[in-house]
This record gives structure tokens, C-alpha cells and sequence, in this order.
């Protein structure tokens, strides 16, 4: 796997491989080079190489630096230019560092990194109110719109969508949803579940516009969810379903989902939660939905991340009184 090294002014590498880790989980061969007041190119070729040697003096590294022409770029280049396999990308930030963290592989080039990267910096620059000519995205839908049926022949008369990950979060489409479990599940569209979301255009709005450009995203009722589910015109459907507590899928079962596995993602702190995690708070509400859940003979695993081990919910509520 090529090796990334990523090199800015300051400390802002340090904690941007952190948050990458925060968002995609941990991951190998991923560098952090801080440039510090004081120090020199030198110091900072220094720093390169050792990396370098320490990963088996691989020919082929990817070196991200923040400013193009300022001095982590120059002493990359110093590096670089005295080996073909590797090469220098600067303005790096966030988006584009997760998308290298999901494309790389044991097949993957430098130059194919390269673009993947460039398109994923592009593709992250979004403005709320300032249309952007790059990013010329389909109009996203209305917060309670139906998604679009295709009525060609063909389409199933019977059956049920497939939901590859049903996820309690109440943060419904941010960035690990976008950047990681989207594309595990490997899902076409994305069913963010919410009554009160789904009333409001705004918070819809923002939710959909962190959805992958790539896939149908929609915000929905509960009750619409459980209309959908019943329409064999979505059959043939990959639909990941993100709710924000649990009593929201008991309502789903009763309204007859076929739900047997939830991943208990994030439950933020409420006044009157009680943590059973350190991504996970739940009030008394919540713990009678996961019993109740329990009882459906629903299978509940804690995975704040795809990298991160599964735990069972239950034993985390032995102990919970409200």
C-alpha cells in the first residue's frame, strides 16, 4: 500500500490525520510531518526520509502539503524529484484525505491517487448560498418528495428494497456516514429517517447537501419510510436507513420493516442521558425502545466506525436506571 505523508506549517498535519482517523477510523502508513518555527528544509527532508526508510524505502510515496511553493512543498519536491514512483500534492485537506484513505490499495498508482484526490479537494468545496461552477450537482429533493420511480418495464411488482445498514445517529448524513459506511454497504441511495428533519427545509437541506454526489439521498418520515418499504416499485433498491433513536425503529418494525440488525452509530448527550458509550447517551425513552427491540428479537451492535469491532448493546444496559 503506498504510503502517505502529509506535511504542513504548524501542527495542522498532526491533527488532520487525526480527524481523518476520527472520520475513517485508523489506518497504516499514513505520516504526519509538522513544520515548526525554527526549522528549516533541511529538517524537513530529514523528517521525509526517515519515514521513507522506516516504511522499506518504498518507491512509490504520495507526499500532501498545505501551500504549494512554501517550504513542506520544496523539500517534498527535493525528495520526490530523485524518485520516479513518487510525487508532491499540495492544498491538502480533509476530503481529500479520506478519499485516499478509501481508495488506496494494494493495486493503486501514485497518479491514480493523485487524481482521486484532486477530485475528492474539488468535489468538497461547497457553499450553502453561493452557486459554485464546479459544483454543478442535480438540485437536491424536497425534504418529504418521494424518490423518483422508474416505471420502465421491467421494474419488480413484488418484494421489498434491500437496507444493507440501518443506523441509529442522530446526526443522520455527516462525513463517517458520507466517507465510510456508504461505501462498505455499498448502497445507491441514502433514507435519512426523522419526523422533525423532515418538517424542516432547512436542516433538510444541510443534510443533503453532505450527502455523496454520487447517490440519491432523501429525508423522510418515519411513516413515509414505512410507505416506501411497502412498495414493491423500490425492490430492486440499496437503500442505507439512518434513524435518530431507537424508538423510531420500533415504530418502523410495527409498521412492518423487516429490521433484524441495527448499528448503534452516535446518541449525543442530553440532559438526563446516560453514556453506554463514548459515542452513545441514551434516556430512559431510548432504554425502553432498546428492550422493546430487544424483544422483537433484534440484533443491536455498537460500531461507531466499519474499522471498529462490534459490540452487543444489551450487556451496556444491564446497569442503566433512570
Amino acid at each position: 500500500m503506498i504510503p502517505l505523508i502529509v506535511a504542513c506549517h504548524g501542527r495542522f498535519a498532526d491533527e488532520l490525520v487525526k480527524s481523518a482517523a476520527m472520520v475513517y477510523g485508523e489506518v497504516g502508513s499514513v505520516h504526519a510531518v509538522t513544520f515548526m518555527p525554527g526549522e528549516g528544509p533541511d529538517d524537513l527532508l530529514r523528517k521525509y526520509e526517515e519515514i521513507v526508510t522506516a516504511e522499506g524505502s518504498p518507491e512509490a510515496v504520495l507526499l500532501l502539503v498545505d501551500l504549494f511553493g512554501g517550504s513542506p512543498y520544496n523539500a517534498a519536491v527535493r525528495l520526490a524529484s530523485a524518485h520516479e514512483g513518487m510525487d508532491v500534492l499540495s492544498g491538502v485537506n480533509l476530503p481529500m484525505l479520506l478519499e485516499l484513505l478509501d481508495s488506496r490499495d494494494e493495486n493503486s498508482t501514485v497518479p491514480q491517487l493523485v487524481e482521486s484526490a484532486y477530485n475528492a479537494s474539488r468535489e468538497g468545496t461547497k457553499s450553502f448560498r453561493t452557486p459554485l461552477a464546479a459544483a454543478a450537482a442535480p438540485a437536491a429533493p424536497a425534504a418529504e418528495e418521494a424518490p423518483v420511480v422508474d416505471r420502465r418495464a421491467g421494474r419488480p411488482t413484488s418484494g421489498h428494497m434491500e437496507i444493507p445498514l440501518l443506523r441509529i445517529d442522530n446526526r443522520l448524513i455527516h462525513g463517517q456516514v458520507a466517507s465510510s459506511w456508504a461505501k462498505v454497504v455499498k448502497c445507491d441511495a441514502i433514507f435519512a429517517i426523522d419526523d422533525d428533519v423532515a418538517k424542516d427545509p432547512l436542516r433538510a437541506k444541510l443534510l443533503l447537501q453532505v450527502a455523496p454526489a454520487h447517490l440519491q439521498a432523501y429525508v423522510i418520515s418515519v411513516d413515509k419510510a414505512i410507505k416506501v418499504w411497502h412498495n414493491p416499485m423500490y425492490a430492486d433498491r440499496k437503500i442505507l436507513w439512518l434513524v435518530s433513536r431507537p424508538g423510531d425503529i420500533v415504530r418502523l418494525i410495527e409498521g412492518g420493516v423487516d429490521i433484524k440488525k441495527v448499528n448503534v452509530g452516535g446518541m449525543t448527550h442530553r440532559e438526563g442521558c446516560k453514556l453506554i458509550s463514548q459515542a452513545v447517551a441514551i434516556d430512559a425513552d431510548d432504554l425502553a425502545a432498546f428492550k422493546k427491540l430487544n424483544e422483537m428479537g433484534v440484533k443491536m451492535t455498537l460500531q461507531q466506525l466499519p474499522t471498529n469491532a462490534e459490540e452487543d448493546v444489551m450487556p451496556k444496559l444491564a446497569n442503566i436506571q433512570f
